[in-house]
């Protein structure tokens, strides 16, 4: 028995006189793992989850469930798959023939559907909803009722296309944490789609890069917010520095010198050619005499304070050096009555937090 149970290997799609819409050289997903794909508009996520759910064509040589396509009943295997789109799709009906009608379609009987669709509705808070029109919803219950239905039918492998995007802040990350504790319990693969980093953190375990149909970068999250596979990867992630660089190298070593004129040994490693410096903005410090002082290695700039944005737990610093504007994150009670617009700051960092692409 496989590992997997999606493996995708050459996979390619056109569409009309679009070639390689969609472009995956190797991709493998194991039971119960939760994995986002991040992309800007137009990278070929809808696609590719279409193309797992077997609603779209493509070349190439895919297997779901440890089956071959090719020689496979595509509907028995869909059924073993759940998908949720971002437009919600539900029925003139009440919630219950909505989330029911899946059941009736496998020949379910109607005494196990009924129990079956209540404990669904109940998983996602919405039973109260059952005898309520679909049409009468507000968004946020709306998805909830979309998402009993696709959990209804106990899928081994749920795909989500975007399902949050049109819900507040606090909804979506209720029902984000919701499936991961559901998906935890039963042991179901999801591969969850979204354009906010955000949802990823919250959620999954690996996160694909999608850029032009291709995989760009397959890790962990939180690698790739800290050492992005390149600048476009940096930028959907919401890295706080993205600075132009060049890398020099004399008898010391390789130096990296940035567009404000910062120059810095950097013993990291560097594929030429390079772009930009990625800093995080909580790898730059206040400078402080008493905890730095003794840090040889680490790099000391001073700027002139821009703004600074009050958050929870965090305060963004804007800081200007020369024609390059730095952000630092840094606690709130490091930020004392003397850092103020216009007034000049000295910041520090260490090299070994620089990530160059």
């Amino acid at each position: 028995m496989s590992e997997y149970i999606l493996e995708m290997r050459h996979v390619t799609v056109d569409r009309g006189a679009r070639k390689n819409i969609l472009n995956i050289e190797a991709f493998g997903l194991r039971p119960g793992e939760l994995v986002a794909v991040v992309g800007p508009n137009g990278a070929g996520k809808s696609t590719l989850l279409q193309v797992i759910n077997l609603l779209h064509a493509y070349h190439g040589g895919m297997k779901l469930f440890g089956q071959k396509i090719s020689n496979s009943n595509k509907t028995m295997l869909r059924r073993r798959a759940a998908m949720v789109f971002q437009d919600m799709l539900l029925l003139n009906d009440t919630v219950f023939n909505n989330v029911a009608l899946a059941l009736r379609f496998r020949g379910v009987k109607e005494g196990e559907i009924k129990e079956r669709v209540y404990k669904a509705l109940a998983d996602f808070r919405c039973d109260h909803l059952a005898n309520r029109s679909a049409l009468l919803l507000s968004g946020g219950e709306a998805q909830r009722v979309c998402i009993a239905r696709a959990l209804v039918t106990m899928p081994e492998l749920l795909l989500l296309d975007e399902p949050f995007a049109a819900l507040d802040a606090a909804t979506r990350d209720e029902l984000i944490e919701e499936i991961r504790q559901l998906a935890g319990v039963r042991g179901i693969a999801v591969v969850l789609v979204s354009h906010n980093f955000a949802d990823v953190l919250h959620f999954a375990e690996r996160a694909l890069m999608l850029f032009n149909g291709h995989i760009v970068q397959d890790d962990k999250p939180e690698f790739i917010m800290r050492r992005p596979a390149n600048e476009q990867v940096a930028r959907l992630v919401g890295m706080d520095n993205i600075i132009p660089c060049c890398s020099e190298q004399d008898s010391q070593g390789r130096f990296i010198r940035l567009a404000n004129g910062i120059r810095f040994l950097y013993h990291g490693e560097v594929c030429e050619p390079i772009s930009v410096c990625c800093l995080p903005g909580d790898a730059l410090y206040l400078w402080d005499k008493r905890r730095l002082n003794q840090r040889e290695t680490w790099v000391m700039v001073e700027g002139v304070v821009e703004r600074v944005i009050p958050g929870v737990g965090t305060y963004r610093i804007l800081i200007k050096l020369g024609e390059q504007m730095l952000s630092a994150r840094v606690p709130p009670h490091h930020v004392t009555d003397d850092i103020h617009s216009y007034s000049r700051v000295k910041l520090a960092f260490n090299p070994a937090e620089v990530h160059i692409v």
